[in-house]
């Protein structure tokens, strides 16, 4: 396996889409041609902003696939919504300590793919964090630094290695009182792979679907172009977008983890929301962008990536061919172990 290593002049913060605009026509069955039209909608959900632009025959079509996509995204906030406590997550995480937790199939799939990634990233990516979330004010806001001695007491209740996962009977037990876990860094990753699946299935296969700035891109490029091309916001003026895009094939997912957008401030300094488990404190400004086929897997390695460098980086670029990282510097992007 050869390794490329590109030094580009891109820098991953938030992503925005080039839309193309106006009707096209393709060829159909026989002499037919099909006008193909962008239709697009934007709505809130899981705690963020999504929007689906997709390439269709009419709005007829659009309906459908629209209604498939958030069908999907609704199964997934009923299966991870903190807030809720008819959630599968928040029953989980109230009865794991007494008893073995039995999964849904969704569930038991994101908990073994989970396990994967912490294996994977030497700890740094681990679900199990909530403990120290709540510590830091990510749920509920606090005016001071945590003390040393709290910090360490949280760190106690967090670890994948505490869960008991039970894989004949599809069960998760904590070992520790007070463990809780928070899918957020999958969750979103895990919702576009479905929701783009269920669009395909409606009968569409060109578009692309935002939830939060993780972008999942159907299989078919825009009508008359070779790829999709990403714009990225500049992340010291969030209102621009840098002059240099990422360009990408159909049937591609794009992840983005940075402090710029969800933080805390305590005592006038800011606190990016992602935490590094194995220090307990909030990782250090940067960004990293990431493109690969899945969605699931880009929404855990921006935020492997963003906790373990450039070393993770090219760790997962040698085990999934194929995905590129993209690392802020400055204010060009890097584009970093890329292996084909």
């Amino acid at each position: 396996m050869d390794k490329r290593t590109v030094t580009g002049m891109i820098i991953a913060a938030v992503l925005g889409i080039f839309p193309v605009t106006a009707a096209f026509y393709l060829s159909g069955r026989g002499s037919e041609t099909v006008k193909l039209q962008k239709f697009q909608q934007q709505f809130a959900i899981m705690g963020t902003a999504a929007s689906f632009t997709f390439y269709c025959p009419d709005e007829a079509a659009f309906k459908k696939a629209l209604e498939a996509g958030k069908r999907e995204f609704e199964a997934v906030v009923k299966l991870a919504n903190l807030r809720d406590e008819t959630s599968e997550l928040s029953r989980l995480n109230k009865s794991a300590y007494d008893a073995p937790f039995p999964c849904s199939d969704a569930m038991w799939f994101i908990l073994t793919r989970a396990e994967k990634a912490f294996l994977e990233s030497d700890g740094g990516f681990d679900i199990t964090v909530k403990p120290l979330m709540d510590l830091w004010g990510f749920y509920r806001k606090r005016r001071q630094l945590p003390t040393e001695k709290e910090i360490t007491a949280a760190k106690a209740k967090v670890g994948f290695d505490k869960l008991k996962l039970d894989h004949n009977r599809r069960t998760v037990q904590f070992t520790v009182k007070g463990m809780a876990l928070d899918l957020g860094g999958i969750a979103k990753g895990y919702a576009l792979d479905r929701a783009a699946q269920a669009v395909v299935a409606s009968g569409i296969d060109c578009g692309i679907i935002d939830l939060g700035g993780n972008l999942k891109l159907l299989p078919q490029t825009p009508p008359g172009k070779n790829f999709y091309t990403i714009g990225i916001k500049n992340p010291a003026r969030p209102d621009e977008l840098l002059a240099q895009t990422i360009k990408l094939p159909g049937n591609h997912a794009v992840s983005t983890s940075g402090a710029y957008e969800r933080f805390v401030i305590i005592e006038n300094r800011r606190y990016g929301h992602i935490i590094d488990p194995r220090t307990g404190f909030p990782a250090l400004p940067n960004a990293v962008t990431v493109t690969t086929k899945s969605a699931l897997d880009s929404d855990i390695f921006s935020t492997t990536a963003y906790l373990g460098g450039k070393k993770s980086a090219d760790k997962l670029s040698r085990s999934y061919p194929g995905t590129e990282f993209y690392f802020t510097e400055s204010t060009t992007l890097s584009n970093t172990s890329r292996y084909l």
